[in-house]
């Protein structure tokens, strides 16, 4: 069985992050986000988890305001993936901004309007796994920025 331990992220973790989301196509296909979550493991605050001193999955987070945070990226290595790792990050998310006093913890994933025949692993999967771990599905929209259709945003009361 593989140890996996949880620690804050550091600029030196973004090329393995950079591996995280190289394993994981469907959910990274875009150049544009690549390049967004690249940035965003080397200048935002989050957390990896490694699997016997490897990293396996990150959460990267930003505060927009004092009483709120976003969960910017998260991702979970395709050979850890369905092992509790992504829950652990969202959980020590969760405990690090809930001392810090942050009130309430928000996601945009890709919303449910948007079709996605023939996939098995996808984004109704994202969808249930965040409100497993309490989310609340809050608003569907479009995004100018991203070349998704419609962005589901989720949040969870801390």
């Amino acid at each position: 069985m593989r140890r996996v331990e949880l620690r804050a992220l550091t600029v030196g973790d973004a090329p393995a992050c950079d591996a995280v989301i190289a394993s994981l196509p469907y959910f990274f296909g875009d150049p544009d986000g690549v390049r967004v979550c690249a940035e965003a493991v080397r200048s935002q605050r989050g957390f990896v988890a490694t699997s016997d001193g490897d990293v396996a999955g990150f959460i990267t987070l930003e505060q927009h305001d004092p009483a709120s945070a976003e969960i910017t990226w998260l991702a979970v290595h395709a050979e850890h993936r369905r092992g509790g790792i992504g829950r652990r990050l969202v959980a020590e998310a969760v405990r690090a901004l809930g001392t810090e006093g942050v009130e309430m913890l928000f996601v945009l994933t890709l919303g449910p309007s948007v079709p996605e025949p023939g996939v098995e692993d996808g984004y109704a999967g994202t969808r249930a796994f965040y409100r497993a771990l309490g989310f609340v599905p809050l608003r569907e929209f479009a995004l100018r920025t991203w070349n998704d259709p419609a962005a589901l945003v989720m949040a969870k009361a801390l």
